[in-house]
């Protein structure tokens, strides 16, 4: 079965992700689907030549974005909790088409206490995967948080999302 995974991060204060947020303009406004039979999070995304690098080919810092994106959703869907990027290794071995559908999927490897490890790909219409990365988040601490966010983000209904 396969099951939209509500934003529900999208109506916090100062929330405009440039990959997931409905109302930022300029950006992917990506959203997420869980598939329970292989517990894997996914996205379709259609990327326009203006996400492009040479002509024709999604720039490597957009792919990036993809296979972080998606491994975070596959990460906040599993455990509702806020986890930051700590570290990607990423693998580009095909060309990335603009213009084209892209199939993007995460699937959590490991979770150790505060560390979690995923697995991310994007394949194109054909299933041929082009990129892959090893994504490993981090669950910060509320104090960590309102350093990079500032304390006017952690409200009320932040905090349920802040594993301390």
């Amino acid at each position: 079965m396969i099951k939209e995974i509500e934003n529900t991060l999208s109506h916090l204060p100062g929330y405009n992700c440039f990959a997931c947020g409905p109302r930022n303009e300029h950006g992917l406004r990506l959203k997420f689907f869980h598939d329970q039979a292989t517990d894997e999070v996914f996205t379709t995304v259609y990327p326009d030549e203006h996400f492009s690098g040479w002509p024709g080919i999604v720039h490597g810092g957009v792919q990036c974005t993809l296979v972080d994106e998606v491994a975070f959703w596959a990460v906040f869907n599993k455990i509702r909790k806020i986890a930051l990027t700590a570290k990607i290794n990423i693998v580009y071995i095909k060309k990335v088409p603009s213009g084209r559908p892209l199939d993007v999927r995460a699937k959590i490897r490991e979770i150790r206490e505060r560390r979690v490890e995923v697995d991310s790909v994007i394949r194109d219409e054909d299933g041929t995967e082009l990129a892959s990365a090893v994504v490993t988040y981090v669950f910060p601490r509320k104090k960590v948080l309102s350093e990079i966010l500032g304390s006017e983000c952690l409200t009320e209904e932040f905090l349920q999302y802040v594993r301390d």
